[in-house]
């Protein structure tokens, strides 16, 4: 059960706001009907819901330490400190509380704006120039990381980015305050966040982005990215088994179930949230096929979604079927082997940083975005100590049925 909107109605609870101007309070009241929000996410205690250009954040908590210290209220408090420090921030308008709810309510930023991270996907997958979003990231990141902002939880994913304005802004400033200033090692560690462009960035420029935002030497910086690794590989394997069952659910971060020539075909999913096996082009025989027993396709299937969680940058299998027919994207003809050895080198050791160890390294392609590109994964998975977490029991694809858009 998720946090309906019936349950703190605006329309229907009297809610005592603060810092709200009176003119959206009373909008609130008159016309946030339960069925004028639109969701946009949300769990049993929180949600966050659109009005007009307006996006409200409710929290529904009984805990002591909610009631007595509301995240709304000191998210609005931290906004209005990061303006008086000149730190762009998406504009917070005030909170409120109406019993055990309370809401936060912010101004919609920019009408095109999306995650930084999302954003960065899409121009990855789309093959799109990236260097005016890389270089507005890198005097963003150097106006955050030389200042006193301390954030708990700093990734792209908190960070809005507009392609209209070229512009970036903080958003959801929770456990977000202004401290002490940091010393060079804690702006290294906080640049980690660079990390998470790593599937389509050059393993050097990433360090040359350390260095220009705060002066990071590359041994320092190549710390960091290590550490960062070997943590989303831990994350990955602990979390791993829910991962897994989600994906082999149709999951719709993660995956799909198509119909495809009278069978249902399990498909993987890109960053976006996309199929990435699309049944016109695979009648026009856009995809390689490869048949294995349904147990050893699997296998595949599911070190291949792994690989994409740790954004190793690979050709995916897009899709499987029943009978254990896989479904490859195409490598264009074309494709040249890479030869850049410092390149592949460094490649290869973000592999090992995350436990993979790939021995072929003529597998590395260039594609036509100019990044590399794993044509072939099989051996590395030969080389998984612990393969066995590939290969989960009991899985009938006879009851896989179409996934509902």
């Amino acid at each position: 059960m998720r946090m309906d909107p019936q349950q703190f109605g605006f329309t229907l609870r009297k809610w005592r706001w603060h810092h709200l101007p009176p003119e959206i309070a009373e909008k609130l009241a008159a016309q946030a009907a339960p069925e004028e929000l639109v969701c946009i996410k949300a769990t049993e205690t929180r949600a966050v819901y659109r009005f007009e250009n307006l996006y409200i954040k409710v929290c529904g908590s009984f805990r002591c330490k909610s009631i007595l210290f509301p995240a709304a209220r000191e998210e609005y408090n931290a906004y209005c400190k990061l303006q008086k420090n000149n730190i762009p921030a998406v504009k917070h308008l005030g909170w409120g509380r109406a019993g055990h709810y309370t809401a936060l309510v912010t101004q919609c930023w920019e009408e095109d704006a999306t995650d930084a991270l999302r954003y960065w996907f899409g121009l990855a997958y789309d093959i799109r120039q990236s260097d005016e979003f890389l270089s507005g990231l890198k005097d963003f990141l150097n106006v955050l990381v030389n200042s006193k902002l301390h954030h708990g939880d700093f990734h792209l994913g908190n960070i809005l980015y507009s392609p209209s304005k070229h512009a970036f802004a903080l958003v959801d400033l929770h456990n977000v305050y202004l401290g002490r200033e940091r010393n060079l090692k804690e702006k290294a560690e906080m640049l980690q966040i660079l990390v998470e462009l790593r599937s389509s960035i050059r393993p050097q420029k990433m360090l040359t982005m350390f260095n220009d935002i705060a002066d990071i030497p590359p041994a320092m910086a190549a710390e960091v990215i290590r550490k960062r690794l070997i943590h989303d590989m831990e994350h990955l394997q602990r979390h791993w088994q829910r991962r897994m069952k989600q994906f082999l659910s149709g999951y719709s971060k993660f995956s799909s179930f198509v119909p495809y020539e009278n069978k249902i075909l399990l498909v993987k999913r890109d960053k976006l949230r996309r199929n990435i096996f699309d049944p016109a082009a695979a009648r026009r025989g856009e995809y390689r096929t490869i048949r294995l027993g349904f147990s050893a396709a699997l296998e595949q299937m599911l070190f291949s979604f792994y690989l994409s969680m740790l954004q190793v940058p690979h050709v995916p299998v897009a899709a499987l079927a029943p009978d254990g027919t896989l479904y490859y994207p195409r490598m264009p003809e074309s494709a040249p082997l890479a030869e850049d050895r410092e390149w592949i080198n460094s490649y290869n050791e973000y592999l090992l940083c995350m436990g993979l160890n790939l021995q072929e390294y003529d597998q590395w392609y260039r594609c036509s975005s100019n990044q590399l590109v794993l044509g072939d994964f099989s051996t590395m998975l030969a080389a998984m100590p612990n393969r066995k977490m590939f290969q989960p029991p009991e899985i009938n694809p006879r009851e896989w049925k179409a996934s509902k858009f």
